[in-house]
């Protein structure tokens, strides 16, 4: 059997770029109970160097990450991140991956395309904090852990350390084994 693709999530996985963004945008006025508010600083008005210089690695995950890739268990691992539509986000995610991780490829997508649907899921794994993508992910016969900061349930594919996505029951079932 081919050895799965790990794709892993940048924001919220990551890096909490997320999290980030929204402090700063509430310290700059931004109404965050007005969904198209939020929408329009989000894609237009945050500067994506400020929020890339005041956000933090989330639980070692560049170190998380090499070690992932360095292991036996995936054929290779690659960042999957969506992009917001603001400019300097692409070359600044491309730039700190370049500079932290410089083996590993990232894959960018314009906001409003699907994961699942840019790169091929099936027998393959989704690190991603987003329940629709993993559910997406699934429905193309992916394998699909969700990250939650606040959770850790392996049996339900939730994970809130990189370092776990091996021991969970659908990479397990994949690799059809009990114990990694």
């Amino acid at each position: 059997m081919e050895k799965p693709i790990l794709y892993c999530d940048c924001d919220g996985v990551i890096f909490n770029t997320i999290e980030t963004a929204f402090q700063i945008m509430e310290r700059k006025g931004c109404d965050m109970s007005n969904p198209n508010e939020i929408d329009y600083y989000f894609r237009r008005i945050i500067d994506w160097r400020e929020v890339f210089a005041n956000s933090k690695i989330i639980n070692n995950a560049i170190d998380k990450i090499r070690l992932l890739k360095d292991s036996d268990l995936f054929s290779d691992v690659i960042i999957l991140t969506k992009l917001s539509g603001n400019y300097y986000e692409e070359g600044l995610k491309r730039d700190i991956f370049r500079e932290c991780l410089p083996d590993v490829k990232v894959i960018t997508l314009q906001y409003g395309l699907t994961k699942a649907l840019v790169v091929n899921p099936k027998g393959n794994v989704l690190i991603d904090d987003e329940l629709r993508n993993c559910n997406n992910w699934k429905n193309y016969d992916g394998i699909a852990v969700l990250f939650d900061l606040e959770a850790n349930d392996l049996e339900n594919d939730i994970v809130n350390d990189l370092l776990d996505i091996p021991n969970t029951i659908g990479v397990k079932k994949l690799f059809k084994t009990s114990k990694f």
